[in-house]
Order: structure tokens, then C-alpha cells, then sequence
């Protein structure tokens, strides 16, 4: 009981603030745009203008879809990307770690690839996919495949050899070990990759669908530039911003139920 009621004051404070900053975010904006005029609506729109358009963008098309259409065509590309990025770069992350033999063949290669930025590789997947849902999905997996493969593999690395030890005093073997005793220590630093790699892919999304998107929120910011619809630009840009931290929120849910003795 007393260990819930710290957690719940431990995140209620942040939430406070958070709020406090918004709303004096959202104060000054009122006050720039609708009451004092320092800004006009073609550089910057009013909250109200913003919330027209938003309201309007939920019933009727734009760019190809409504709103709602365009936010379930980020998450499936975004969602693809950050899957296959997951189920490759940690186990490869771990294994850099716990076998020499492979970090020494794939690392050099591992290193060469990762400094490459990911909008480097929109020219060669619209050779290879198209302007599809693949190409996006691709751009999306190598903006978020480092995070977890280094985080990974950092986790495993600074597990006490202790532990290992005692491991295999108890009999346990090299793969008993691994999935037992390291990968759940391991386990804090993996999730913090993750988190990382849902972000990066999260950005990297928004910016091949500006370059050869169809539909999405970066096509959607894309199309109101063209029809010169601030309004519309800055509900793509509030849209994306809202959804980043969602999904950010939830995976600090799953985090707390995978490690609930982790409440900070």
C-alpha cells in the first residue's frame, strides 16, 4: 500500500507540471495570435483555427483521407518498421555480447551501416518497393534497428559476472544462462533501446512520408504546405506530437509491469 501511494505521487507531480507547461504554452499562443495579434495566421494560426480544422479533418477527406485515415496509416507503416527493428536488433544485440565470435564478423559491418542517416536509403527503397507502404517501413526499421542492437548489447555487457558465475555453479548451461539469469537483468537496458527505437522510427516515419507518402500525417503536413493551409499543417504537426508521446506512455506502462520494482 505504501509502495503505491509513492508511485502514484512519484508520477503525479510530473503530470502537474506537464500540464502547467502546456497550458501556459497554450496562454501565450492565445495571446500572440487572437488577442494581441503579434503573429499573423499565415506564419501562425490561432488554437481556435487549429481546432476548426482539426474538428473539420475528422469528417471530411483531405489529401485522400480523413484524418483518422491518415493517423492508421502512419501507425501500420510505423508499426512494421519498429516490429521487425525489435525482433532483429535485440537478439542481434545480445548476442554481440555474449558471443565474441559473432560481434567480431558483424560488428565492422553493423558499424558502417548505422552512421548512415535513414533518409540516405529513400532513394534506393523507392527502387526497390516503390512509394509504398514497404519503402516507409523500411526507412522507419533503420532509423530504429541501432537503438535496440546497442542497448541490447550494452545491457548484456554490464551484467555482473557474479551472477553469470553463479549460474553455472548451479548447473545451468550457456543458453539456460543467457535466457535465465542474463537477458532478465539485461532487461531494463533492452527497454530503454526500445523506447529510443520507437522514437527515432517515429521521426524518421513522419519524413519519408513527406518525400513519398500517399497518405499519412507527413503527406497530410505535405499537402496543407501545398494548399498553403497553415491550419492544416499545424494539426499534422500537433497529431504527430500527441501520438509520439501515447505510444511513449505506453511503453512505460509495459515497462513498469515487466519491472514494477523500477516506479521512478
Amino acid at each position: 500500500m505504501t509502495i503505491r501511494s509513492s508511485a502514484t505521487s512519484t508520477l503525479s507531480a510530473p503530470l502537474a507540471y506537464g500540464a502547467m507547461s502546456l497550458g501556459l504554452l497554450g496562454t501565450l499562443w492565445v495571446l500572440a495570435t487572437s488577442v494581441f495579434g503579434w503573429v499573423g495566421p499565415e506564419v501562425l494560426p490561432s488554437p481556435f483555427a487549429v481546432m476548426a480544422r482539426f474538428a473539420n479533418l475528422i469528417v471530411e477527406p483531405f489529401a485522400g483521407a480523413a484524418l483518422m485515415g491518415h493517423v492508421l496509416a502512419s501507425l501500420e507503416r510505423w508499426s512494421y518498421g519498429v516490429i521487425l527493428a525489435i525482433l532483429l536488433g535485440v537478439p542481434i544485440g545480445i548476442f554481440f555480447a555474449w558471443a565474441p565470435w559473432f560481434r567480431a564478423v558483424m560488428n565492422p559491418i553493423f558499424e558502417t551501416l548505422r552512421y548512415i542517416p535513414p533518409f540516405a536509403w529513400v532513394p534506393i527503397a523507392i527502387l526497390w518497393f516503390g512509394a509504398s507502404t514497404a519503402t516507409q517501413a523500411m526507412v522507419v526499421f533503420i532509423a530504429a534497428f541501432p537503438a535496440c542492437v546497442i542497448n541490447a548489447q550494452l545491457g548484456v555487457q554490464h551484467v555482473d559476472n557474479i551472477l553469470i558465475q553463479a549460474a553455472r555453479v548451479f548447473g545451468a548451461g550457456q543458453s539456460r544462462t543467457l535466457t535465465r539469469v542474463v537477458v532478465p537483468v539485461a532487461t531494463p537496458s533492452i527497454i530503454t533501446g526500445i523506447r529510443i527505437a520507437i522514437s527515432n522510427g517515429w521521426m524518421a516515419l513522419v519524413g519519408a512520408e513527406l518525400v513519398v507518402g500517399k497518405t499519412g500525417l507527413g503527406f497530410l503536413i505535405a499537402q496543407g504546405q501545398q494548399n498553403d493551409s497553415v491550419s492544416t499543417i499545424f494539426v499534422g504537426i500537433i497529431a504527430i506530437g500527441v501520438l509520439g508521446v501515447l505510444i511513449d506512455l505506453g511503453v512505460q506502462q509495459l515497462e513498469r509491469r515487466l519491472m514494477p520494482w523500477r516506479l521512478s
